[in-house]
């Protein structure tokens, strides 16, 4: 289930970007790191269009297939731990659909930074963990909301009381990118309708797609952590099946985000030829 989540959202992410899997301006990269990789996807994608390329896909599971591109190989790694590699070794990094999973991104970016080599690039992608209504109105900042607006709300605080905040993460990469040392900075924000309510034809089929990844993941994700909050499975499962028919009878959206930088040059001493 989880896994054809993942791949429901690469679908998702492709097409928010037009088929593309990137925005920063690669030239022919040498050596590229997919960090928290999942199915691998991405990384194989990738590896298929980038021959020239070495690339590594990183995760806590082995989820990976074992047939795969030859200049692609996966390792289970935990990321919030030191990064092994060279410095100033990767040509390109990239980070997606991780908002919540690292207790310091400050911690991570500092790495990344690092491991970069100077003219390289990372980029961030994720879905915004902030709700709108169709008219604009933000939700998921009260109980007192539908049921969609309460999950976020309840999800977002388990979340930031567990030390994984969710909440803010995509809106703020670019300060972080900025923070950690990376210059020209962009970020590309699309619309992700939770649904196939939108007139336009491209927004419509994108929110079929995130219907089906959303009902996936209602219910696992909320018992990985509202059941750490106090509730029981019942009433989880009882409150995903609402959130399940508001989401589908509501006029939601959220936004993916797309944030890369460049590790600048590194300054040549005077005299130095």
């Amino acid at each position: 289930m989880e896994q054809d989540r993942l791949d429901i959202y690469h679908h998702i992410f492709l097409s928010l970007l037009g088929g593309k899997l990137y925005t920063a301006p690669l030239d022919k990269p040498q050596n590229v790191l997919d960090v928290g990789t999942g199915t691998g996807i991405w990384a194989i994608d990738f590896a298929d269009q980038h021959p020239e390329s070495q690339v590594l896909g990183n995760d806590l599971s082995p989820i990976q297939p074992k047939w795969v591109p030859p200049n692609l190989k996966f390792e289970v790694d935990d990321m919030e731990e030191d990064w092994t590699y060279h410095d100033d070794f990767f040509d390109y990094i990239h980070i997606r659909s991780l908002s919540g999973s690292f207790r310091s991104w400050d911690a991570i970016l500092a790495q990344a930074y690092r491991k970069t080599k100077p003219g390289g690039y990372i980029e961030f992608q994720d879905y915004g963990c902030e709700l709108f209504l169709a008219d604009g109105t933000r939700l998921g900042q009260s109980p007192d909301e539908p049921p969609t607006g309460q999950y976020l709300y309840y999800i977002g605080m388990a979340a930031e009381k567990q030390g994984r905040p969710m909440a803010g993460i995509a809106r703020g990469m670019r300060e972080r990118l900025e923070k950690a040392g990376f210059v020209d900075v962009k970020e590309h924000v699309a619309i992700w309708p939770l649904g196939p309510w939108p007139k336009d034809k491209r927004l419509k089929e994108i929110g079929k797609w995130a219907k089906v990844g959303a009902r996936d993941s209602m219910l696992p994700f909320a018992l990985h952590l509202l059941t750490k909050e106090g509730w029981t499975y019942d009433e989880i499962k009882a409150f995903s099946a609402k959130v399940i028919a508001d989401t589908d009878a509501g006029k939601y959206y959220c936004h993916g985000w797309f944030v890369h930088g460049r590790k600048p040059e590194k300054k040549r001493k005077p005299g130095k030829d």
